[in-house]
């Protein structure tokens, strides 16, 4: 028999899917694909504050690279 253990007010609960009604698996099948989606988005959440993180560190950089260009561009006249 296939088990499936969730948490349950604090508490684990193994389901038996093998015993299933038709209803039940329908609404088993719908929480995979929530759990799956759910990952994804995770997963695209934290490809996106990377890609944030990464864009603003190089606007930082470029901020301060041309701050110092134009001082020592000052100091050159």
């Amino acid at each position: 028999m296939a088990k499936f253990t969730i948490k349950y007010d604090d508490k684990d609960v193994i389901l038996q899917t093998d015993d299933f009604n038709e209803e039940q698996q329908g609404v088993f099948a719908e929480a995979q694909t929530a759990e799956t989606e759910l990952q994804r988005a995770k997963y695209m959440v934290a490809v996106f504050k990377d890609r944030r993180d990464f864009l603003l560190t190089k606007l930082v950089e470029s901020v301060h690279a041309s701050k110092d260009k134009e001082k020592d561009d000052k100091e050159e006249t």
